[in-house]
């Protein structure tokens, strides 16, 4: 081992194991620290490893009678620190939640301590990734120089969640003083994420903040990090599923902003704004400067009301509305010569329904221009990206917007198993057509059936589980048989609602996998979105195998 530590350490490397405070290790099988802390330490020191992650697995918790987790996990853990001494990085990995390690290690000497509640590697997904995400803000004020908030492993590389997911779970893990450490092999990791210098230069800023939320409203959240020099790190994070313009104030004086992703240096005398992708996270670093650099511009393509959580939709060969808007938010001069220009697919028609250029652009205005957009008759409905540039004397910006191509079912009554739906979630598996959820391949599922009778047709889905269809305002009706599929057994609870746009419209009750099929009912006249949700009763979602049995939409 100190062979291959010291080789590790001629090519600038460090080397980190993990160790486990109970009698097994977390993983392998292998003998835990327990009893032997002292001469554990003593060996990882003398093969010169840098990091130790201290598990909490196999602990026999009954050596200590009358104590709950939290005070055995404080008597194991501080002999373990002193025994490794300052020289090696303290990791305490007691992370199910019980020993709240938050609470009390600072004062063990932990150089990080976990915080979130997934004992094992966190999922390699976006919902999980925000979950932790969360989870670890809420820590936030027990982090600090020496002692830092560690929500796990960064999972660039691994194939679960998109370039765009990725990048955000570093500019998160950053602003955080999170340790940036990778779970996969480094050759999959992209280096254009996990190696920008002047991300990971916030998070190793020597001030050590974790960084906090300036303002957060459901999926939008804008936090900012005070660095050693007097620059500001600021971080705008769209959450949700559609585009969205977050702004924040950074004050009374003219700033040099800096995009921390892109390297545009602009400057503004006061407003930080930017049109945020979904899923996304601009990260900026700012600070008082009289520095001669553009006015901070805002792009936005097909901007929609904050928690809108969904592209727009275009109808194949028709014609929609899509808006772009430029704004000279930094205020600091004046925009000249300003032209938009908007891409689209290869065979789409888009025609500017207002002018596309202007003279001039003022600090605090805005220009808007109008578009007319046609996917073409035999457009795949799908969703599809939208680009476009706003160019002016001395400089431009892109921008971009997704929209879904979709149209509404056909007139009369169609089973909602042969339409196409515009967004899904799914706790477990895919949703499945005509057949019950089954588990996670797709295409297991068995003939719907609830309490002995068995439906041809309809949804099988495991809640908590949602289904969106678009109807363009011309549909009336939807009903289906609302159950537990038999599958189950007896088990399993949940309830079924219908949503109209924004507002439910129908409520099954609570269902359980002992009653038989329920029937529901719901109006949505008018209504430009349907969502079928499915509640996982209130308990948890274990068996919750829901049936939305000969479930039909009506329309005109």
């Amino acid at each position: 081992m100190k062979a291959l530590a010291d080789h590790l350490h001629a090519k600038g490397l460090k080397l980190g194991l993990s160790l486990s405070a109970g009698t097994r290790a977390c993983s392998g099988g292998g003998p835990g620290s327990y009893g032997s802390g002292a001469a554990d330490a003593r060996q990882v020191k003398e093969w010169g490893v840098d990091y130790v992650k201290y598990d909490w697995c196999s602990v026999p918790t009954a050596d200590f009678p009358g104590k709950n987790v939290q005070q055995i996990a404080e008597a194991l853990y501080p002999p373990m620190r002193q025994a490794l001494g300052d020289d090696v990085v303290f990791a305490m990995n007691n992370e199910d939640g019980s020993t709240v390690p938050w609470l009390w290690g600072r004062n063990a000497g932990a150089t990080t301590w976990r915080t979130n509640v997934y004992n094992r590697p966190i999922p390699d997904s976006y919902p999980s990734m925000v979950d932790i995400w969360e989870t670890n803000q809420l820590r936030a004020e027990y982090a600090g120089p020496g002692s830092w908030a560690d929500p796990d492993l960064l999972q660039a590389g691994l194939g679960g969640m998109t370039e765009t997911e990725y990048r955000t779970q570093f500019t998160l893990w950053a602003i955080g003083a999170a340790p940036l450490i990778l779970q996969a092999a480094p050759d999959k990791t992209p280096p254009a994420i996990v190696a920008n210098p002047k991300v990971i230069a916030v998070n190793q800023d020597e001030l050590g903040v974790h960084g906090t939320f300036v303002k957060s409203d459901g999926w939008y959240h804008v936090l900012a990090k005070p660095l050693a020099n007097g620059d500001r790190a600021i971080v705008l994070f769209n959450e949700s599923d559609r585009a969205a313009t977050l702004s924040t104030r950074l004050g009374d004086a003219r700033y040099r902003v800096e995009d921390l992703w892109t390297g545009a240096v602009t400057s503004s005398d006061g407003e930080l704004a930017a049109q945020v992708p979904a899923h996304a996270a601009s990260m900026f670093r700012v600070s008082k400067s009289r520095e001669q650099a553009p006015p901070l511009v805002t792009f936005e393509v097909d901007p929609g009301e904050l928690g809108a959580d969904r592209p727009s939709v275009l109808e194949p060969g028709r014609a929609g509305e899509i808006v772009t808007r430029v704004s000279n938010t930094g205020g600091t001069g004046r925009l000249r010569d300003l032209r938009v220009t908007l891409g689209v697919p290869g065979g789409w028609r888009a025609a500017a329904r207002t002018p596309a250029t202007t003279g001039r652009l003022d600090g605090g205005e805005t220009f808007t221009v109008t578009w007319d957009v046609t996917p073409p008759a035999d457009a795949a409905r799908t969703t599809y990206e939208l680009t476009a540039s706003a160019a002016f004397d001395g400089g431009s910006q892109p921008g971009a917007a997704v929209v879904t191509v979709a149209e509404a079912p056909p007139s009369g009554r169609t089973y909602l198993s042969d339409v196409p739906w515009t967004a899904v979630r799914n706790h477990f598996g895919p949703v499945e057509k005509d057949t019950s959820n089954g588990e996670r391949p797709a295409g297991d599922g068995r003939p719907i059936t609830i309490e002995g009778v068995t439906y041809a047709k309809g949804l099988g889905a495991h809640a908590p589980a949602e289904i969106e269809y678009y109807t363009g305002g011309r549909c009336s009706a939807v009903a289906f048989m609302a159950g537990i599929d038999d599958e189950v057994g007896a088990a399993g609870s949940a309830g079924f609602e219908v949503w109209a746009d924004g507002g439910r419209v129908a409520y099954s009750g609570l269902v359980t996998g002992s009653m038989p099929a329920r029937a529901v009912t719901a109006s949505v006249e008018g209504a430009r979105f349907v969502r079928l949700v499915a509640t996982n009763g209130g308990d948890n979602a274990t068996s919750d195998h829901v049936d939305f049995a000969d479930a039909t939409i009506t329309c005109e």
